[in-house]
């Protein structure tokens, strides 16, 4: 009896070799409201990750500015005394705020998510005529990032922002209601 070649013996291992269809159900899946502890999660990385790289930058320049002092009267003192410093100190404030913004809106209105977003799996969508698979447009990310603006009118929405939340049965903040958008993420069953 003649021994077949390898080549001939994987040909053959491939001809017999027959798939059983096991009948399972096709993965179902939906896209719901994201739960509450993964907006938290995200929110902190996402606060971590500002924190460390433009926080962390400016972290230097404003303790050489202020003269590395912890002291708050001390601190108020000096800045009665400069008015240069305040200056400089406010338009760091500025730059601050406006990275924090742009980190937000940029990444919202570019990927559909930020890095924290995407790390727990969850998502910003548009709600356009009842279809929530669209991204958001520039616009849309701003407003439901302004709560971000720490100054007057914005401030309010650090107390009403999560006060609508709880009440409204739709699991939004009031800037998402503002700004038509929703914070979603997809369930596998």
């Amino acid at each position: 009896m003649c021994v077949p070649f390898a080549k001939d013996l994987n040909t053959l291992y491939r001809s017999e070799v027959r798939m059983v269809d096991l009948n399972l159900p096709e993965k179902r899946s939906f896209v719901g409201p994201a739960s509450l502890w993964k907006r938290i999660v995200a929110f902190m990385l996402d606060i971590f990750i500002i924190d460390f790289f433009v926080i962390g930058f400016f972290r230097d320049i404003t303790a050489h500015l202020i003269g590395g002092t912890t002291d708050l009267m001390a601190t108020y003192a000096l800045l009665n005394k400069s008015g240069s410093m305040v200056t400089s100190l406010t338009m760091i404030f500025v730059i601050i705020i406006s990275l924090a913004m742009a980190y937000f809106v940029l990444m919202q209105y570019v990927a559909g998510q930020t890095l924290g977003c995407m790390l727990v799996n969850i998502r910003v969508v548009y709600q356009a005529d009842g279809k929530e698979s669209v991204k958001p447009g520039l616009w849309q990310c701003i407003v439901r990032n302004i709560f971000l603006i720490p100054t007057v009118p914005f401030i309010f929405l650090w107390v009403a922002d999560p006060i609508y939340y709880f009440l409204a049965r739709k699991g939004q903040r009031l800037t998402e209601m503002a700004s038509n958008t929703r914070v979603v993420e997809q369930f596998e069953f």
